[in-house]
């Protein structure tokens, strides 16, 4: 197994650090018993090899070892390993997001060819990176009907980031998918076969599936490549009732609710305003970057892009931005760009003069939100600091927050390094709420170990 990895001359490779020739001794380290090690692994090659989205030289050289990992049955983790190599020929890549990437003549960026300068850097790799996958892709149809839930779900992921092979993967796909027991692997059968056209068999998928979770990202996909009418209403229930799990399939870009509300802005217009009413209900509901993508869904539907500022608002658009304005979850994100592109501003205070509304300030919320964004994304100490601070504001500030159960688990995140008690009864309050909960502790976690610890 590896044998021929030193007979890549790493050192004169590079990737987001320099040289990489600590890249050998990583791709074997995924071969280690422990899986903590091999998740530590995958951070690291995620990191350096595939940085931020941007695929380094090394990335192609790469490849082939990914091929042979995967081929063997006795290789841990081969689900992981299927999904980093899809990241390693897209990029950033699920419903919400196009995948970057190149097939050898054309660089393409949410579904158009880039018109690129010779020379332009980080261009080849993508090229090379994909030449280089389409050697493992009968692998791939194969491992479509492996043992391992995990392998089948990763195989259909790499063959929905072939888009050049639709012809050769859609018959394995659609095989699978007849007789696949299971709702994980059925639905990222389904965002494959969004990706390579296929919407028959998608049609068919949403009409007779037994389980939410393939039914929503099938809708989703539909939405895409072949919008009409009849999908408003099976993405509006999507976006009512969120589908537990569903953001672990590969290609989703988040939570069921916030894919399906994305979805609805490929519809013709006049059916996208149908959706209004109940994407802001959603919208009351959600928590920080759950908030994006219903946004989105709610600008797309009431507004017409323009680069003018916006001066004047019919009566649909002043509902739509005053209830924006009055979700504070909303204004801590990043969402300058996707207003701009609707002729308004990011400053809270000027789109609520333009929706003729008032602000509602809640000094306590604002601190809590801005404490669980930083322990949410691992600045433990900042977390606790804004934590503490709406305690300090308003005891009792965790019950008017949305989402609660997920506020009190990254409180419990946030100070599991601390103060173990708190972080257990933060955690205890979670799970009270949503038992679910218990399972979106990440094992490298510290409140993880104290999980164990609390139950021995």
């Amino acid at each position: 197994m590896l044998q021929n990895l030193d007979t890549v001359p790493w050192d004169d490779l590079e990737h987001a650090y320099g040289k990489a020739g600590d890249v050998p001794d990583l791709l074997r380290r995924l071969l280690d018993p422990d899986p903590k090690v091999r998740s530590e692994v995958l951070t690291t090659l995620y990191s350096n090899v595939f940085h931020q989205g941007t695929r380094f030289p090394v990335a192609s050289y790469v490849v082939p070892f990914l091929i042979e990992l995967c081929a063997s049955p006795a290789v841990p983790s081969r689900g992981d390993i299927l999904r980093y190599w899809g990241s390693l020929i897209t990029g950033y890549f699920n419903v919400q997001e196009r995948p970057c990437w190149g097939d050898g003549e054309h660089d393409y960026m949410c579904g158009e060819i880039l018109q690129l300068q010779a020379g332009e850097p980080n261009t080849e790799p993508l090229h090379e990176i994909y030449q280089e996958s389409l050697q493992g892709h009968e692998l791939l149809c194969r491992l479509l009907s492996d043992e391992d839930l995990a392998v089948r779900v990763g195989a259909a992921w790499v063959l929905a980031c072939l888009p050049t092979k639709a012809a050769h993967s859609v018959p394995s796909l659609n095989a699978q998918l007849a007789i696949e027991p299971s709702e994980w692997v059925r639905a990222a059968i389904a965002f494959a076969l969004g990706e390579l056209g296929e919407s028959v068999s998608l049609r068919h998928l949403l009409g007779t599936d037994s389980s939410a979770i393939p039914r929503c990202m099938a809708a989703c996909q539909l939405a895409r490549i072949d919008p009409s009418e009849d999908l408003l209403e099976p993405l509006l229930s999507f976006v009512s009732e969120p589908i537990e799990w569903y953001d672990q399939i590969p290609g989703a870009g988040g939570k069921s609710t916030g894919d399906a509300a994305f979805s609805i802005s490929h519809l013709p217009p006049s059916i996208q305003r149908r959706a209004i009413p109940v994407v802001c209900d959603r919208l009351d509901q959600a928590r920080s970057w759950d908030t994006v993508p219903l946004v989105q869904s709610l600008l797309s539907a009431a507004f017409p892009k323009q680069e003018e500022p916006l001066t004047n608002l019919n009566d649909l658009q002043r509902l739509v931005l005053s209830r924006m304005v009055n979700t504070d979850e909303l204004w801590n994100n990043a969402l300058f760009g996707l207003f701009k592109a609707y002729g308004l501003t990011q400053d809270r205070e000027k789109c609520a003069q333009l929706a003729g509304v008032r602000v509602a300030q809640d000094k306590a919320l604002d601190e809590l939100r801005l404490g669980l964004a930083f322990a949410d994304i691992g600045f433990l100490e900042k977390g606790r600091e804004g934590i503490l601070k709406a305690l300090e504001v308003d005891p009792f500030v965790f019950e008017r927050a949305t989402a609660p159960e997920e506020c009190w688990l990254l409180c419990a995140k946030a100070f599991a390094e601390t103060d173990p008690d708190r972080s257990i009864e933060a955690f205890r309050h979670a799970t009270a709420i949503n038992p679910a909960m218990a399972h979106r502790v990440h094992p490298s976690w510290r409140l993880a170990d104290l999980i164990k610890e609390d139950n021995k």
